[in-house]
């Protein structure tokens, strides 16, 4: 008996790179940065990501006072530290931070890094094994090539004074020495994927959709059109003497005055087209196309539902169709209810993580030694919602209609449950 397994190809390929001493991320060496691009061109993946991050990084501390105190000389406070970690998490699900000692083998500083700015060091390099590497362009948007003299290789963390004084000594002194670099990550030797791996070809379509709206609007909503009108053989013949390429014609006048009464603000308009003979005159026939509008729009609703489950958050807390001013919030209430347990996991790594860090810090910093986050209160969710309704319910439940038909309304209409419908109207 065979069996067959489909051939599904890796979401990622991590390769060791010998130029720059480094595991690739992906083939092309950025898989974040892509996957940057995707989500800020998608506006469903945006909305999921900043809301996996707001929950995430929750109301802020337990202890009123920490989020205020600094924890290096460039002024990063503890609670911008907080969002900038959350933010990260969110997509990638690792963050990265730099922490650097003193002399007493103490943390005396600690700055935030860009996830997507570190490579893992390559394992089978002895001079980057152990090592990560910070770069600001991997994906080569200011530079064509990757520039290997700034590439800062970091030691992994290790708050052991052993292993902080022969770091040292192996950079040639204190003045030398770059500090270390705490890289979570929840993969074991390989590269997470983004939070919503399984559906950003989705981030893509989305952003695919937004640009045919936008041609759409920018060209009048005009039919798709043929222009028949005499072969411009001389002009074609004299293309040599212009500056258009050998074997293209030079847009004539009437191609450039059609050009100019295209989109939003030209359209509507009239234009003036004269010709000396019938046989010069210029025809427009109108070519059928497919009527994409309801295609459009049921992809556009799967697309944005797929996205919203990759993201693994409530469509209540995204989908703005359900947050009418006829729902109480009881829904949305459940729903910060519900997010708050998907995300309390990543919560309690980042108050570990602040945990393990800070306690080498030079001061104390947090000395109840809480490091706890709060989540998103559920209490006030949907309050403007239901004040809104609320003078609607109270004549709801002055009528005189029957009280099964008030539950129903209640139930159907406001988004009350069932027990909580029939105490109000019992």
């Amino acid at each position: 008996m065979k069996t067959y397994l489909p051939q599904i190809e890796r979401r990622i390929t991590v390769r060791p790179n010998q130029t720059y001493g480094i595991l690739n991320y992906d083939k092309d060496n950025a898989y974040p940065q892509r996957m940057l691009e995707l989500v800020g061109a998608s506006p469903t993946a945006k909305d999921c990501w900043n809301k996996r991050a707001k929950f995430i990084s929750g109301n802020g501390f337990v202890q009123p006072d920490l989020g205020k105190q600094v924890i290096n000389n460039k002024g990063l406070t503890m609670a911008k530290l907080l969002k900038a970690l959350a933010t990260d998490k969110a997509l990638f699900s690792g963050f990265g931070l730099h922490v650097n000692y003193n002399a007493n083998f103490k943390v005396c500083s600690v700055n935030y890094v860009k996830f997507e700015d570190i490579r893992m060091g390559d394992i089978d390099n002895s001079e980057t094994c152990g090592k990560y590497a910070v770069y600001f362009d991997w994906g080569r948007k200011s530079w064509k090539h990757v520039m290997r003299s700034k590439i800062c290789f970091i030691d992994a963390y290790d708050p052991n004074p052993e292993v902080i004084q022969q770091q040292v000594t192996a950079a040639g002194g204190w003045a030398n020495y770059k500090g270390q670099l705490f890289y979570f990550n929840p993969e074991v030797d390989d590269y997470p994927l983004i939070e919503a791996d399984s559906v950003w070809e989705d981030f893509e379509t989305e952003a695919g959709i937004k640009i045919f709206n936008n041609r759409e609007v920018t060209t009048g909503f005009l039919p798709s059109t043929m222009l028949f009108m005499p072969s411009r053989r001389e002009e074609a013949d004299n293309a040599g003497a212009t500056d258009a390429a050998p074997g293209t014609n030079t847009p004539s006048q009437l191609e450039k005055d059609l050009g100019a009464f295209q989109g939003t603000k030209s359209s509507q308009k009239i234009i003036v087209i004269e010709y000396e003979d019938e046989a010069s005159k210029p025809e427009f026939k109108p070519y059928a196309i497919q009527n994409n509008d309801k295609l459009f729009e049921a992809t556009e609703r799967s697309v944005e539902a797929r996205i919203i489950k990759g993201f693994s958050i409530p469509r209540e807390l995204i989908n703005s169709d359900k947050a009418s001013s006829l729902s109480n919030g009881g829904e949305k209430k459940q729903a910060i209810r519900e997010f708050n347990d998907i995300t309390a996991p990543e919560r309690l790594e980042l108050s570990e993580t602040f945990a393990e860090i800070f306690g080498h810090f030079h001061i104390d910093l947090n000395p109840s030694g809480n490091w706890d986050i709060i989540p998103v209160p559920a209490d006030l969710a949907g309050d403007s919602v239901g004040i809104a309704a609320g003078s609607s319910i109270n004549q709801l439940l002055l009528s005189d209609l029957p009280p099964s038909s008030k539950t129903a309304i209640l139930i159907h209409a406001y988004g009350f449950k069932p027990a909580e419908a029939e105490a109000m109207t019992g």
